[in-house]
C-alpha cells in the first residue's frame, strides 16, 4: 500500500491525464439523463486501465476495484451531468453545444472518480475490500441516486463518499463537517384560473395575472413571519407564466418555484401556508387556485463516523491550514438518497481563486473550475476508499 508521500505523488503524476480527460469532458457537456457519450468515454477508459464495470444502463456506470484482501464495500458517487446554461467562459475547450455547459463541476468529478479508479486499479493487491464508483445520471433534476439505488448493484455499499468541487469556498481548501451539508428540496406549481376578456373591460373579468402578482410578494411573507430568523429556509418563485396579448385579460397563470429546508415540520408547514395562502388569494380575485408541489429529495447530513474519517484522510493528504469547516447551504443535492442504503459523507473541495477566473457562481455561464485543486481531490477520494476499505468506519 502506498505511503501517504507515495500516493501525493502518484495523484500529481496523473495530473496530465486528468486534464485531458476533464478538458474533453468538459467539451462534451450532456443534459439530465442523457449522458450517453460521457459514460462511452468512461466505459473506454476503464477498459483501458483493466477496471471491471457494471453498466445497468446506457447513462450509469459503475466502476468495480476488487482489493486482494477481504474488507468493507466502499462507494463513491460521482455525478455526470451538464445544464442547460450557455458557457460563456471563452476557454479553448469550451462547450461544443449551444445552450448546454458542465456549469456545476460534474465533468471535474468524473475526472475525479476516473482517477481514483484507475489509482485503485493499479493498488488491487495491497486493496482491501471493493470500492465501487458510481458514475451517477441526473443529479441536477434530482433522479439519478434513485435510479443507481434500483438497479440493485450497491445495495452491499457499508459507506457511500462524495467530493463536490465549490466556488464559495477558497482553491485548496478541503471542507468537511459531520452536519447537514444542504437543504431538502421542493419544487412546485400554482396555477391560478381566472376569467379571461378583453383589457378595456377588466370589470367582467378575473384577472389571473393580477391574482398570481399579489401571491408572489404575500408567499415571502410565509418565512419572513413563520420561520425562526435563527432557522435556515428559502422560498423562491423563480417562473411567472401569464398572459397573451397586451389588451387580454389572462385567464391562467402559473407561478413555478422552490422550497428549501433543513427541518422537515418546518418544510410541511411552508407547503401547508403556501396552499393555504394560494388558495386565499385567489378566492380574494374572484379565482381559483392549484398547488401542485413535489418533493424532490431530503436534505444531505454528513454521519460522524464517515466524516471523521474523511477528516482524518483530508489532514493527511493536505496541509492542516487547508482542512476546514462546512457549513450549510441551501442547495440540495440527490446524493441523500444513498442514506437509506449506508452511513454517508459528502465533502467539498474549494475552487475559488479570483486571479484563476474560478470564483463564477455555480449554474452560471462563467463558471470555471480551478484545475489545479485535481491531485488533492484524487488523493481525498483515493485515501477515503482505501482506509474505509480496510477498517470500514
Amino acid at each position: 500500500m502506498w505511503s501517504d508521500l507515495e500516493l501525493k505523488q502518484a495523484c500529481q503524476s496523473i495530473q496530465p491525464y486528468a486534464l485531458e480527460t476533464f478538458r474533453l469532458l468538459h467539451s462534451i457537456p450532456e443534459r439530465s439523463g442523457e449522458e450517453f457519450e460521457t459514460n462511452r468515454i468512461i466505459r473506454e477508459e476503464l477498459e483501458k486501465a483493466g477496471v471491471e464495470y457494471l453498466a445497468p444502463s446506457d447513462n450509469l456506470t459503475i466502476a468495480v476495484i476488487r482489493g486482494a484482501h477481504p474488507g468493507h464495500v466502499v462507494g463513491l458517487r460521482c455525478d455526470t451531468d451538464a445544464l442547460p446554461v450557455q458557457e460563456e467562459t471563452g476557454l479553448l475547450y469550451a462547450s461544443r453545444f449551444n445552450g448546454v455547459m458542465h456549469a456545476c463541476g460534474h465533468d471535474g468529478h468524473v475526472t475525479i472518480g476516473l482517477c481514483t479508479a484507475l489509482l485503485l486499479q493499479k493498488q488491487r493487491e495491497a486493496l482491501c475490500g471493493t470500492v465501487k464508483i458510481i458514475f451517477q445520471s441526473a443529479e441536477e433534476i434530482g433522479r439519478g441516486a434513485e435510479e443507481a439505488i434500483h438497479t440493485g448493484f450497491i445495495d452491499d455499499v457499508e459507506v457511500f463518499f462524495a467530493i463536490h468541487l465549490w466556488s464559495p469556498y477558497e482553491s485548496g481548501t478541503l471542507r468537511v463537517s459531520p452536519i447537514v451539508v444542504s437543504a431538502a428540496v421542493d419544487a412546485f406549481d400554482i396555477t391560478i384560473t381566472g376569467k379571461g376578456g378583453h383589457g378595456a373591460t377588466p370589470d367582467k373579468c378575473a384577472d389571473a395575472l393580477l391574482c398570481a402578482s399579489e401571491l408572489v410578494t404575500a408567499l415571502q411573507s410565509i418565512v419572513a413571519r413563520n420561520v425562526p430568523p435563527t432557522e435556515p429556509a428559502v422560498l423562491t418563485v423563480g417562473a411567472l407564466h401569464a398572459g397573451t396579448a397586451y389588451n387580454i385579460v389572462a385567464e391562467t397563470a402559473v407561478l413555478q418555484g422552490t422550497i428549501r429546508t433543513v427541518d422537515e415540520e418546518t418544510r410541511k408547514m411552508i407547503v401547508r401556508n403556501m396552499t393555504r395562502l394560494a388558495e386565499g388569494i385567489a378566492m380574494g380575485h374572484g379565482c381559483t387556485a392549484y398547488v401542485h408541489n413535489v418533493h424532490r429529495h431530503d436534505v444531505v447530513r454528513n454521519d460522524p463516523a464517515p466524516a471523521r474519517l474523511a477528516k482524518e484522510c483530508a489532514l493527511r493528504v493536505a496541509d492542516e491550514s487547508m482542512v476546514r469547516e462546512q457549513r450549510t447551504m441551501m442547495l440540495g443535492d440527490d446524493f441523500c438518497a444513498y442514506n437509506r442504503i449506508a452511513p454517508c459523507c459528502y465533502v467539498q473541495v474549494g475552487i475559488a481563486d479570483e486571479q484563476k477566473g474560478t470564483h463564477a457562481a455555480h449554474h452560471n455561464g462563467h463558471f470555471k473550475v480551478d484545475t489545479d485543486v485535481f491531485p488533492v481531490s484524487i488523493a481525498w477520494m483515493t485515501l477515503f476508499s482505501m482506509e474505509a476499505g480496510k477498517n470500514g468506519v
